[in-house]
This record gives C-alpha cells, structure tokens and sequence, in this order.
C-alpha cells in the first residue's frame, strides 16, 4: 500500500500543471504562513491531519480519500449523514487573497444586468489565457 505522504505527492504531480500551482501559492491559498510547509506536507515530513487533507483535497479538486484512504470509511460516514460537505463552493473551504475579496465584493454590488456580461467577459479572457498558457507548453515540452 502506497504511504499517504507519496499518494499527496502522486496527486500533486497529477494536478499542479493543470491548475497552475506552485507550492508558494499553494501555501498562500491553503492558508499557511511558508512554501516549506507545504514541501514538508509533500515529502512526508510532517503528518497530514484530516483537516490538511480536506484542505490539499479541495485546493486539487480530488476527494480526501484520494489522498488518505485510510480515513475512506470516516468521509463516506460524514457524506452519509450530512454533517459535513467537503464541496469547494461552501464558504470556508477557500481562502481569498485581500485582492480576490475585493473583486467579489466590488462584483455583489454591481447591477444584475452587468453581471452576467462581466462574467462571460471574465470567462472570455480566462480561455484566451488558457489556450496561450497551453501553446507555451507544448512549446516547452517539445
């Protein structure tokens, strides 16, 4: 069985390209002070709690089981009985930069009618990122 220090890693390895992650920004979106916390996180040097796995879990889009499936039986137990949700979009679940709160909140006050141009402009932008972030890419792999 695959220690849960390497499973972290495998699914770190899997993800940090496709979501853009560093380990410095991973640390500043899970909420720690230091890059070397998370280098200690993934190199098995210090023990991830439950907590740091629904925090790792939810920062790359997997299940917490994914990364501890020791704690398999607890999670499902939780889902079951509707105690706790480990679902990205319930406040709590992700840190925003002092930046992104002002985004969100400059965003609520907007009228309804702007909104949804502001967010297919946004959306709009992010593609043409994305597929210029992807081209470089294949650039560097080639």
């Amino acid at each position: 069985m695959m220690k849960t220090d390497n499973r972290l890693r495998e699914v770190w390895n899997k993800k940090k390209v496709e979501l853009r992650l560093t380990q410095e920004r991973a640390a500043e979106l899970l909420g720690y002070e230091h890059q070397s916390t998370v280098s200690q996180y993934l190199n098995g040097k210090a023990p991830l709690s439950m907590e740091n796995t629904v925090k790792f879990a939810n920062l790359l889009g997997v299940k917490p089981e994914e990364i501890r499936p020791d704690l398999a039986e607890m999670f499902q137990y939780i889902r079951n009985t509707g105690h706790a949700d480990f679902n990205a979009s319930q406040p709590g679940w992700v840190r925003l930069t002092d930046e992104e709160t002002d985004i969100l909140n400059l965003f609520k006050r907007l009228p309804e009618s702007e909104k949804d141009q502001f967010v297919e402009e946004l959306k709009a932008s992010v593609e043409k990122y994305d597929k210029l972030f992807n081209e470089l890419l294949k650039i560097r792999n080639q």
